[in-house]
């Protein structure tokens, strides 16, 4: 499957503490396809659950770790997906091309 080449870089405010222990600082989220705007069209959860799973799998992060995120870096990620609807010259943040 291929994906656009355009990844932002979000770092957390507080570090999420992982299932082994170690520490996820960063993460990168790229940029929505339509299929994906689509898969989450079709999930079965309310609203919020639902954005949780696609903004999970945008930045390559599993739901249960996005929802134990403080409400401040859930932000950022909301506000990066958000940027990321924009026309490219429109976008607040400049997006870099992360392999």
């Amino acid at each position: 499957m291929s994906y656009p080449a355009n990844k932002q870089e979000i770092t957390f405010y507080s570090p999420l503490t992982l299932e082994d222990g170690s520490a996820l600082t960063r993460v990168f989220m790229r940029e929505p396809l339509v299929r994906d705007r689509i898969e989450f069209s079709r999930m079965k959860g309310n609203d919020l659950e639902n954005e949780v799973a696609m903004i999970a799998n945008l930045c390559d992060m599993n739901v249960r770790d996005v929802e134990n995120l403080t409400s401040a870096d859930f932000s950022q990620l909301e506000d990066m997906f958000n940027d990321f609807l924009l026309p490219p010259e429109k976008r607040e943040k400049s997006t870099s091309s992360e392999a």
